[in-house]
């Protein structure tokens, strides 16, 4: 992808971003030409000096997006560093593999307080900064699994990505007003590190679901980011974008 700065000027924060889907989200944002990134990630492993010959200022902090201490301590250290906030891609997730016999209270919660309690923290202390300048893009990042319930990943797995639409949607509603877009992207299966762990049958599977018969990779999704931040989709909110290779056809 050309440098076009089409986001010029802008501010992001991107969950998970240290790796997979959001180290690809990070990159396209700045090839885009934002002016800076803010990464929350419990393992932001270098992201942050990876970006350092680009001109542009990418931060990174290790946040546990289910601390809700934390994340608003981070939005407000991105606020105060920046001075605005502009977009909010919430991708931070885990899918551990647990079959329904060993679900228990503990990681039944750690999967809906990581992937969809996460979410609304951060969607609630950015949207003050927001409301303030009357706008924002806030992208969710679902999963073909809200539809089609958990495969090989944790029962609560699809249960809080199908809570991530419920959230896009009502966040639309209530922000329309204030100039603020919100949507969702529900990925099929793509190439990261987070599928890598459910096993090479399941990858396997989910590929030949594809009508592609392929796993999509980080930057095509990236990609799909990118349109929903942009000036290309100021008519588009509180939408699903499937991305997924023809494997669910909605």
């Amino acid at each position: 992808m050309e440098t076009t700065d089409r986001l010029s000027g802008q501010v992001a924060i991107v969950t998970g971003g240290g790796s997979g889907i959001g180290q690809a989200v990070v990159a396209a944002l700045v090839e885009s030409g934002v002016a800076g990134v803010a990464i929350a990630d419990i393992d932001p492993g270098e992201s942050e000096g990876r970006q350092r010959d680009t001109g542009v200022d990418v931060i990174s902090h290790q946040v546990d997006v289910a601390d809700s201490s934390a994340v608003r301590q981070f939005v407000a250290d991105t606020h105060a560093k920046f001075g605005h906030i502009d977009i909010l891609v919430n991708n931070a997730g885990i899918a551990p593999v647990v079959s329904w016999a060993d679900v228990t209270e503990e990681n039944w919660r750690r999967v809906l307080d990581v992937n969809l309690n996460g979410a609304f923290f951060f969607a609630r202390e950015v949207l003050p900064h927001m409301r303030e300048q009357q706008s924002g893009r806030i992208v969710n990042i679902s999963s073909t699994g809200a539809f089609l319930g958990s495969l090989t990943a944790h029962p609560a797995y699809g249960v809080s990505k199908a809570g991530l639409i419920a959230l896009t949607k009502s966040l639309a509603k209530e922000c329309a007003a204030d100039g603020i877009l919100v949507n969702a992207i529900a990925p099929g299966s793509i190439d990261t590190p987070l599928l890598n762990q459910l096993g090479e049958d399941a990858r396997a599977e989910y590929a030949e679901a594809s009508l592609l018969k392929r796993q999509g990779s980080a930057s095509e999704l990236a990609a799909a980011v990118i349109f929903l931040v942009s000036e290309s989709a100021t008519y588009i909110t509180g939408s699903t974008l499937h991305v997924n290779g023809g494997s669910l056809l909605i």
